[in-house]
């Protein structure tokens, strides 16, 4: 403490003998303008440190507390069982036997005969060059026809395997231009630009569009969805990626406009299903049916702990009343669960009466109020989720591919990105192989 006091001391009189000549006058405005940069510097550090950070960029929470705090490791949890792979049966066998000393010429009968199973790839392969030929008929009845093969593709000089892995390449490996057609050279010895690429995947994208429409229509039939937004570039012009997941389909839209257009466009404008969601107003405005998302506003009313004595009470209010939306289930009858509803809002009203006057809690109490017809919808309909964390999963890889890319190019790369992206969601979510999937509507 000692050594503290005295580096702040040497600090404090070097600063006194910079501010000796000037007049109160100056000192004051000097003062008003550093108070104004912090302010501008605390703006910017919110980008980063908020209650929305992501944990796995959140700054203030080192893996060094974590293991000192816990006294775990970062790897393996205690006590979890490893797992062998699974011994497969051989399909190649291989024989080396070398009878013959190679110091006096003399054959061998071997000592011991050692075996090993292991796994390999085969070498890179080179491409094949097909040439197809096939008939064109006209028969006397009128009755026209082609003899093609199905394999053979509609346009292009490559073909549906081609297709396929450079679309996924692309967009499931999310591997940028240069590495794609670095990856293709490697494994199939062949050689390819960067408008091949282009011109490839919008190629599949167009064939994808029915399926891609399928997908939209069902999304308007689910019975609840989760939907979020996040931004992304086009030509460095900021449009958003919206997102709608259903328990079955995935469906990804790049729209300018992030309000309630964007839900008429997509849902229609009668949508009767339950929108699981952050606070956007646009939600609001386009139905009754939300439940807002209880991972969102905890995070808030954590944060307001970690800063104030008098707001973890409030947190812990809060968690008291998310436990009882995480503990309704669809076998609880509904007139119990009606009167649980009416019990939580009360309960609710009462939390926004106590806190309404604490000033530095304005901003978060004002949040819980505006969404208080919506925080409890799980109560009601059990079948829901009362976080949106789904929705934000399924968000998580196109964010990456999106800081990958930078920017995307114009609004047909956009296109040919939400499509992919919806048919590869949906298809991993369903476990469908998405390389099968793909080259059968190709």
């Amino acid at each position: 403490m000692g050594r503290e006091n005295s580096k702040s001391d040497t600090l404090r009189i070097e600063l006194s003998s910079n501010y000796g000549d000037k007049s109160r006058d100056e000192i004051l405005n000097e003062l008003i303008d550093k108070i104004i940069e912090i302010e501008k510097l605390k703006k910017k550090l919110r980008r980063y440190e908020n209650p929305h950070t992501p944990p796995s960029k959140d700054e203030r929470k080192s893996r060094t507390n974590f293991v000192s705090q816990t006294g775990l490791g970062v790897g393996k949890q205690t006590g979890y069982k490893g797992a062998t792979r699974e011994q497969k049966e051989p399909t190649d066998f291989v024989n080396c036997f070398d009878s013959v000393c190679s110091q006096c010429s003399k054959h061998n009968e071997p000592k011991e005969i050692k075996q090993k199973i292991y796994e390999e790839i085969p070498d890179p392969q080179s491409t094949k060059i097909i040439k197809v030929q096939w008939g064109v008929y006209d028969c006397n009845c009128g009755h026209h026809w082609e003899s093609k093969p199905v394999e053979v593709p509609d346009r292009g000089l490559f073909g549906k395997n081609m297709q396929t892995q450079i679309t996924l390449l692309r967009f499931d490996d999310r591997l940028p231009l240069r590495k794609t057609i670095s990856a293709i050279e490697r494994q199939y010895k062949t050689t390819l630009t960067s408008k091949a690429v282009y011109d490839i995947t919008k190629r599949v994208a167009d064939k994808a569009t029915p399926e891609y429409e399928k997908i939209k229509h069902k999304i308007r039939r689910a019975t609840h969805l989760h939907i979020d937004e996040t931004k992304i570039k086009i030509q460095c012009v900021t449009y958003w990626l919206w997102i709608f997941r259903s328990n079955k389909n995935v469906f990804f839209v790049i729209h300018k406009k992030r309000n309630k257009t964007v839900l008429d466009e997509i849902l229609g404008y009668h949508y009767a299903g339950i929108i699981i969601c952050d606070g956007l107003s646009a939600y609001e405005e386009y139905t009754k049916y939300l439940q807002r998302c209880w991972a969102h506003i905890l995070r808030e009313t954590k944060e307001m702990a970690e800063k104030h004595e008098d707001a973890k009470p409030m947190h812990q209010w809060m968690k008291d009343l998310f436990a009882i939306v995480k503990s309704v289930s669809v076998k609880d009858p509904l007139n119990q669960r009606q009167k649980l509803y009416d019990k939580c809002i009360l309960e609710m009203k009462q939390l926004i009466g106590t806190y309404s006057s604490y000033q530095h809690l304005v901003k978060v109490i004002t949040t819980i109020k505006n969404g208080l017809d919506f925080w409890f919808t799980r109560i009601i309909h059990p079948q829901i989720e009362p976080t949106n964390n789904n929705g934000e999963r399924s968000l998580r890889e196109i964010v990456v591919m999106k800081k990958i890319m930078g920017t995307l190019r114009n609004q047909d790369g956009a296109d040919i990105l939400a499509k992919m992206m919806t048919l590869i969601s949906t298809w991993r979510l369903n476990g469908q192989n998405p390389f099968y999937s793909l080259r059968a509507i190709i």
